[in-house]
């Protein structure tokens, strides 16, 4: 059964494409889209939504945006400005500025925070405080696709990171690296750092700090993972390819997975969403990055390897976005990151959100990432596509704080179709400290609690192969039986022997059974007991050979005088018999033909109808004269009369 997780939706005015959450407050949800310039008569608005309570989300402040430009197409919620906090904007300059070769792409809005006198006075509002251009690309159609800004640390520089797209073939792709201002300073406009000049367009990219002056820029297209260090003394570095999605070559494939999505977990993993070619399902992949000191290098000292592959659900035949939490982030850039979990959320083009637990283990220098479990699916979500998903930031209750509220990561989605906004609140537990660890109060308050999610998460499961497995051993032992009743060694519990031809029943066990017939008839004729053994010994000529078992009755003595009436070239040579069964008795005799009455004649096995020959082999089957696995051929040479009074049988010699 599916985790029960609490959500709440708002229905706005407009398509929604771009959102992220307030990184010091939770609570504070910032979405942005609109209809775009070309008359659509929907506006362009960038609104804040209040996301306190898990019932309804309410709009705080909204701005509406001109309906000469374009739509807003990414967010990104940078620090504070005194009471209030920056938002930083991709949108595209009106089609007569862009002509013009101006595109002030990169906007930065200041959304006030709610207080009593701002209350008072209206309400929060929304503010555009600058506008800046970063491309030099000439493309007119190129927009600001992609934006993201690292993680802040309080007293320590931030910078950010955006991507061209175009909805065709990229002419020129390119990705701007800027510097976010000081929250303490007067500037609000972030100051280009430089642009990188790319040959494919970046399907996404994320960027880390990993010391007080060092950040690593990551990016992915179709088909590779590219990295870029960046510093605060502004010496240049190169651009580094760490991986490449390899042909499948065992299976034949022509085409490749291509990457859609990718985020840091930490300095030394990235994790990717990639799609399998024709639309055959998503794979949620981590990957471990070269050392600093390897990046560079030939060979695999300076490439990524794959530490994790996971696939997603079946009905994910394409994954759309990404988003990562960490549960136990660091508290400054130079800190190690030790044990932590990670919850991650996957879109996928079904409108459904695919949730993952991961851990992150570190001992003693080494660090891995493994157990990427499944919570649950949390299917159409929104009424069409999901065009953005992001996780709220996440910072541990003080252990002296007075609040007893639980604690919470909130995941919101938007989606451009139906206008909507989705918030679901994941609950997080505290983890009990490991038993090894010293129970001094103060150690432990120098150790930071560690949170993890509340909602029970599995692995792979392995019903279905156990499930192949239990019937894999049904159906051999059902072949074992049906082989060993074909066989004659078991009882018919299945009655194989009765449906399957006889020519596939073994023809050993069939030798083995004439063979013991043939040794107990040799043993009756050397001991001399019985008409049957005189007759199938070594008969003389004119001596008929009877084939049927057990028949009984027989005149040896008439049999030895026509052998030798034959012999001297007499008549006869022949006895003709009569197997005669009464009525009303199953008992069969053996008669003269010449006794019968009304000059019966007996008829060849293949003369008779088949009626006849039916009761025939019931009869002499009844009487133990004759089985099926003896077979119709041992009738060859019998004359048979009519069943059911006097039936005459000729023997032949």
């Amino acid at each position: 059964m599916a985790p029960l997780i609490p959500s709440a939706e708002i229905r706005l005015s407009y398509p929604l494409y771009a959102l992220d959450f307030d990184p010091q407050d939770a609570n504070r949800l910032v979405v942005g889209g609109g209809g775009g310039a070309g008359g659509s008569g929907v506006g362009n608005q960038i609104s804040v939504l209040d996301t306190s309570t898990k019932e309804a989300l309410q709009v705080v402040s909204e701005i509406e945006l001109s309906r000469e430009e374009d739509s807003v197409n990414t967010i990104a919620v940078g620090p504070r400005k005194k009471n209030s906090v920056l938002v930083y904007a991709g949108i595209n300059s009106s089609e007569d500025d862009i002509k013009k070769g101006k595109n002030e792409h990169f906007r930065v809005f200041s959304a006030d925070l709610p207080s009593k006198t701002k209350a008072a006075a209206g309400g929060p509002k929304i503010t555009e405080v600058s506008r800046s251009s970063f491309f030099t690309t000439k493309d007119s159609e190129a927009y600001q696709r992609v934006l993201r800004i690292s993680q802040p640390y309080e007293g320590v520089k931030q910078i950010g990171a955006a991507a061209t797209g175009v909805y065709r073939a990229a002419k020129d792709p390119q990705i701007a690296i800027f510097d976010i201002p000081s929250a303490t300073g007067t500037l609000t406009a972030p100051k280009l750092r430089g642009n990188l000049e790319l040959v494919k367009e970046a399907m996404d990219l994320d960027i880390i700090q990993i010391s007080d002056d060092e950040y690593q820029l990551v990016y992915c297209d179709d088909y590779d993972i590219h990295t870029l260090d960046i510093n605060n003394k502004g010496d240049s570095k190169d651009l580094y390819t760490v991986w490449t999605m390899p042909h499948d070559e065992s299976m034949g494939a022509k085409a490749r997975p291509s990457f859609r999505s990718i985020r840091y977990l930490t300095p030394t993993f990235v994790l990717c969403v990639a799609n399998l070619p024709q639309a055959g399902g998503c794979v949620l992949q981590g990957f471990r990055l070269p050392n600093p000191a390897d990046i560079g290098k030939e060979g695999k000292e300076g490439k990524a390897r794959l530490a994790l592959s996971v696939h997603l659900p079946k009905n994910v035949r394409r994954g759309t976005g990404l988003a990562v939490r960490n549960l136990s982030p660091p508290t400054t850039p130079s800190q190690q990151q030790g044990d932590a979990q990670f919850v991650i959320a996957v879109t996928g083009q079904d409108s459904s959100i695919t949730l993952y637990t991961l851990e992150h283990q570190a001992l003693a220098g080494l660090t891995l990432i493994a157990n990427c479990h499944i919570i649950t699916t949390l299917k159409e979500v929104h009424p069409g596509p999901i065009s953005g998903l992001a996780f709220s930031n996440f910072v541990a209750p003080a252990a002296s704080g007075s609040t007893k509220a639980p604690a919470t990561v909130k995941l919101a989605s938007i989606g451009s179709l139906g206008n909507t906004c989705v918030v679901h609140t994941l609950p997080l537990k505290k983890l009990a400290p490991p038993s090894t660890a010293v129970s001094s109060s103060v150690v432990k308050s120098l150790v930071p609690a560690r949170y993890v999610v509340a909602l029970k998460s599995h692995g792979p499961g392995h019903k279905g192969f156990l499930s192949f497995l239990a019937i894999s051993a049904v159906l051999i032992a059902l072949l074992a039986q049906a082989l060993m009743e074909i066989n004659g060694l078991a009882p018919p519990y299945l009655g194989t022997r009765h449906v399957v031809p006889a020519g596939w029943q073994a023809p050993y066990i069939k030798g083995l059974r004439e063979e013991a017939r043939l040794r107990k008839l040799q043993t009756e004729q050397e001991g001399g007991g019985g008409q049957l053994a005189d007759i199938l010994g070594q008969p003389a000529e004119g001596v008929p050979k009877v084939v049927i078992k057990e028949q009984g009755g027989w005149d040896s003595a008439a049999a030895a005088e026509a052998a030798e009436a034959a012999a001297e070239g007499g008549e006869g040579g022949v006895v003709k018999m009569v197997l005669k069964q009464e009525e009303g008795s199953e008992e069969i005799t053996m008669v003269e033909e010449e006794k019968l009455d009304g000059g019966e004649k007996g008829k060849e096995w293949e003369e008779l109808p088949v009626e006849q020959q039916e009761l025939w082999k019931k009869a002499l089957k009844k009487a133990g004269h004759w089985g099926e696995d003896v077979g119709e051929a041992v009738f060859k040479g019998v004359l048979f009369g009519e069943i059911g009074g006097l039936v005459g049988a000729f023997v032949r010699g």
